[in-house]
């Protein structure tokens, strides 16, 4: 399969859920991530096309630090096989130190 995203998402070697910062729900856990867009896994399906600001509740490796962003849910598929759904996400919004820990994370994470 033919990679068309501009840095490779990586897969995750640590639990990461996601909440919404607007409703302080949980949105779903962190499937794969780059510095240009992520995957969630969810237990509902999650509209398209909508834009969220989203905090991921980081890694005991991270401890004391918070990533928050905003991103552009792009699709969203049903995981059948997993009893959930896929959704696709690009970053739209990120701080300088939301990428600075999002690239340490990638250093420590899998392909």
């Amino acid at each position: 399969m033919h990679e068309n995203r501009s840095s490779p998402r990586k897969q995750l070697n640590e639990h990461i859920d996601v909440l919404d910062i607007n409703s302080e729900k949980p949105l779903g856990t962190l499937v794969n991530i780059s510095t240009g867009g992520f995957m969630l896994f969810s237990n509902n399906p999650l509209d398209t096309n909508r834009l969220f600001q989203v905090r991921l509740l980081m890694p005991e490796s991270v401890v004391g630090e918070t990533l928050e962003l905003g991103a552009e849910s792009l699709w969203c598929s049903d995981a059948s096989d997993s009893g959930g759904y896929w959704t696709g996400f690009q970053i739209i919004d990120i701080s300088d130190r939301g990428l600075e820990l999002t690239k340490q994370l990638l250093d420590n994470w899998t392909m």
